[in-house]
């Protein structure tokens, strides 16, 4: 394989710790035939416990979050495709919705051929993951080809700042 394609799926929410992860694939692993897709879930009001199914949820704060989110995914998506520019890499940012963000990682993985999946940890204690669930764990245990997992070292506030994808 070392002169053919490596399909690499790096899977990206904005957060530092994917920041890391991908910042190691360019600094560690990339080769220069990769095609990388980075893939980003798209998760709709997740920040807001609105109680619709009851009937009590204020309609217009409904509206407003979905509009903020809906902005705030724009620009999240516009950095990433950045990041491909910046790093002369070829691939393509891809978004999936519908389902937890390991399994859209996964989904889009298969679909994509990917050779490998890169992801971010944020480095939860064992009670943590059991209880909370973690993307890095799913796709760990439901792919079918090779995981890399970065933990992010440990804090440092410029490179937090330097990786991060967050709005400032």
């Amino acid at each position: 394989m070392a002169t053919g394609k490596r399909t690499v799926v790096i899977a990206m929410d904005g957060s530092y710790h994917s920041g890391y992860a991908f910042q190691w694939y360019v600094d560690n692993i990339r080769k220069p035939n990769d095609v990388v897709y980075i893939v980003h879930s798209l998760e709709r009001l997740r920040n807001e416990p609105f109680q619709t199914a009851l009937g009590t949820a204020d309609v217009q704060a409904v509206c407003n979050v979905l509009k903020e989110e809906e902005e705030q995914e724009k620009t999240l998506l516009d950095k990433l495709n950045e990041l491909l520019k910046e790093n002369k890499l070829t691939g393509e940012v891809k978004t999936g919705s519908g389902g937890k963000p390991g399994e859209v990682v996964i989904k889009i993985a298969n679909e994509v051929g990917a050779d490998m999946i890169v992801c971010g940890s944020r480095g939860h204690g064992k009670l943590r993951r059991t209880v909370m669930g973690v993307v890095s764990d799913f796709i760990l245990h439901h792919s079918e080809v090779p995981v890399t997992i970065c933990r992010h070292k440990p804090h440092n506030p410029e490179l937090r700042k330097q990786n991060s994808l967050e709005p400032k």
